[in-house]
């Protein structure tokens, strides 16, 4: 299956890019990079990647993800991947991705670290 992608915010200031399928090289995972873009030029910045229906992850699609949390990074968020035990965390693993993302097992425990929304004229100031 290609890679399907849906955004959704699902609490004030945290958006959730839910992928299924195989995140991979080509086109529709270099969407990612475009969303990402998307999501700091309109200031948000609390980012969880759900990946629990992703059955497949390459070379490319670790570096998309690490790009991605770089980016949130720079632009002042967080990056949180959602993604239980399997291939792809062993894979995240083992190129020692999830020393620079973190990586939790199911999406309430990514909400949890990303906290609440900071308070509207901290934000502002």
């Amino acid at each position: 299956m290609l890679l399907q992608i849906e955004e959704k915010q699902i609490e004030p200031g945290i958006t959730v890019v839910e992928l299924v399928g195989k995140l991979a090289l080509g086109r529709e995972s270099q969407r990612i990079e475009a969303i990402v873009d998307e999501l700091l030029k309109s200031g948000r910045v609390r980012v969880i990647l759900e990946m629990t229906g992703v059955d497949y992850i390459d070379s490319a699609g670790i570096g998309l993800v690490a790009l991605a949390a770089g980016r949130l990074k720079g632009g002042g968020g967080r990056l949180v991947v959602v993604a239980p035990e399997g291939r792809v965390l062993s894979l995240f693993k083992m190129t020692q991705l999830t020393l620079i993302v973190t990586v939790c097992p199911t999406l309430p425990e990514a909400v949890n670290l990303l906290g609440p929304a900071p308070p509207v004229d901290a934000v502002s100031q």
